[in-house]
């Protein structure tokens, strides 16, 4: 099936589910390449057959799609996951909202201006130490990982062209354990599925940089936030001197969020899983409140699908964060995130408003302690006590 009916057939699919067909990205080795979707009540999974080399040029020509299951066997459909107070207070975990949960950085409406992460500036041996950071680090994670490789791809620039992958549709923490077969979902390395573990160490990875949860918080928190040490010993064990950083999960469009997979259980996650880093002492690089509207939810100028993937504008914010997160690792000054998540400077209307309504305010009232202290060329204290009395 060439690129013109197979983009017939995700539109069709994708107005039923509310996704736009023109984000599913395909990876060419010839017709013999397969993709599969599968479409569950919660949401259309792309999985893919990738090609055996590990240098990716991606055109639209995904080859034949089939409809139909792509899990070893059926799952049962996950209960909604309820994350409240008093339960994830026993877990460790915050049970707030997600703009609740990033107090630390100052939530403010509307997106955040990211002008000082765009401003950095580093020497061309700063830069050249930053770009050698990253070699032989593996990003390995899901289909929001897969949009940051394909975008690499498509890029002219060294730099993201350097980054190796390990990344396919549907991938989680809970299926990395799966059993190889025909029907897993292991990301590809040299044309076979390998659990992840293996085609690290196969790849003699230095750095590992793990992005999970989005496929993870809808099937149990409790489990979900387990599995990320679990998977990082297996990794450890195959590779004792691999650095481990965790990318958090990052969010979906405002109300977008089906059964568990919400942006308060994302948050949450996320909160649970920079502790453990903390405890760990794995990197932790919070993309999910560079990407956020400041209250919690990916901002639509990021969002591809109305749902949850991801625009190329998005992955420019990625590319400046890891740039910065090296800058940071090797010494050189960054901006905090307190100078990145600066709010945008309020307009004329909003200063006009808030002027308006503090000259609406009533003003204190004086007591005769202070009354005795107002200066001469005042009206006199009693005067001004009984009239602000009144008031």
């Amino acid at each position: 099936m060439r690129s013109g009916r197979w983009k017939g057939v995700l539109a069709a699919v994708g107005a039923a589910f509310g996704l736009c067909a023109c984000e599913f990205m395909g990876l060419t080795t010839g017709e013999e390449d397969v993709a599969e979707v599968s479409v569950s009540a919660d949401a259309i999974r792309l999985e893919e057959q990738a090609p055996a080399a590990m240098g990716f040029d991606v055109v639209g020509d995904m080859g034949e799609i089939h409809v139909g299951p792509t899990e070893p066997e059926p799952e049962p459909t996950p209960e909604p996951v309820s994350v409240s107070e008093d339960a994830v207070a026993e877990e460790g975990v915050s049970g707030n909202s997600a703009s609740e949960n990033m107090a630390a950085y100052a939530a403010a409406a509307g997106s955040y201006d990211l002008t000082a992460l765009k401003k950095m500036n580093f020497t061309e041996e700063q830069m050249a130490e930053i770009l050698a950071y990253y070699d032989g680090a593996v990003f390995a994670g899901d289909s929001v990982l897969l949009g940051f490789r394909n975008y690499a791809a498509k890029s002219s620039d060294g730099f993201l062209k350097s980054l190796k992958f390990l990344a396919a549709g549907s991938f989680s923490l809970h299926n990395a354990f799966w059993p190889v077969s025909d029907k897993s979902v292991h990301p590809l390395y040299q044309g076979e599925q390998h659990p992840v573990w293996e085609s690290l160490q196969m790849m003699e990875a230095k750095k590992a940089f793990l992005f999970f949860g989005i496929n993870d918080v809808s099937l149990g928190m409790d489990e979900s936030i387990s599995l990320y040490p679990q998977l990082i010993d297996k990794i450890k064990e195959l590779s004792p001197d691999i650095e481990i950083t965790i990318i958090s999960a990052t969010y979906t469009l405002k109300d977008a969020g089906t059964r568990g997979l919400n942006n308060t259980n994302l948050a949450a996650f996320n909160e649970a899983i920079r502790a453990k880093a903390e405890e760990n002492g794995w990197g932790y690089i919070d993309m999910a409140t560079v990407l956020s509207d400041g209250e919690g939810n990916l901002a639509a100028q990021y969002c591809s699908d109305g749902f949850v993937h991801e625009t190329a504008a998005a992955y420019e914010v990625w590319t400046q964060m890891l740039i910065r997160y090296a800058a940071d690792q090797l010494g050189f000054e960054t901006p905090g995130m307190d100078e990145i998540l600066v709010a945008p400077e309020p307009t004329e209307e909003a200063v006009s408003e808030k002027e308006a309504a503090e000259s609406k305010e009533e003003p204190e009232s004086v007591n005769e302690e202070n009354a005795e202290e107002v200066p001469e060329e005042t009206e006199p204290a009693e005067d001004t006590a009984e009239e602000t009395a009144v008031q």
